[in-house]
């Protein structure tokens, strides 16, 4: 119910973003590849993940703009002799605010939920704090590194246990921005 609550608020806002915001503030749009390295109870299921994602950072003060984020992600799953995990695929859908710490520096948090693409999956609430840096290149164009901390909760029910479960990671992303 909350799930699907955050994804019609986040649909709205991806909507209504560009109406709201002043219309000689034009977005950066960056497309990128994203590094998972599962953290905590994560890495039981999973030693990596590899996925991409497409970001929208709208201004609305000099070093504030709302970022709005998707993408698709794969985390690996484990196998050994005695059992294999299947790979946990998601499309994680977040919003957020970016603030700008420097020239090229800034930080950001965002929220959101991430809707699975496997059998027996639901979806979960995604939270994830991170910094990055962006390298001007020619034309406007800039390379984004940034580097975050990304959890996603909710109820899991593949145990057979309906409890409350978190797959935590490192995430890295790559990114292209293009100088729009």
């Amino acid at each position: 119910m909350l799930c699907q609550k955050i994804k019609n608020a986040l649909i709205v806002l991806l909507f209504l973003t560009p109406v709201i915001l002043k219309a000689q503030n034009i977005p950066n749009i960056g497309i990128g590849a994203e590094i998972g390295l599962p953290s905590g109870n994560f890495v039981n299921l999973s030693g990596i993940g590899l996925g991409a994602s497409i970001k929208a950072d709208f201004p609305i003060a000099s070093d504030f703009a709302i970022s709005l984020n998707g993408g698709f992600m794969n985390f690996f799953g484990k196998r050994n002799q005695l059992f294999k995990v299947q790979d946990l695929t998601y499309i994680p859908i977040k919003a957020g605010l970016k603030y700008q710490l420097g020239e090229s520096f800034y930080a950001e948090g965002q929220l959101g939920a991430t809707l699975p693409l496997n059998k027996n999956q639901k979806t979960l609430f995604a939270w994830s704090p991170g910094i990055g840096n962006q390298f001007k290149l020619s034309g406007g164009n800039k390379l984004d590194l940034g580097i975050r901390y990304e959890a996603w909760t909710g109820k899991n029910n593949t145990t057979g246990l309906n409890r409350s479960d978190t797959k935590g990671f490192v995430g890295i992303r790559f990114a292209y921005v293009f100088g729009l």
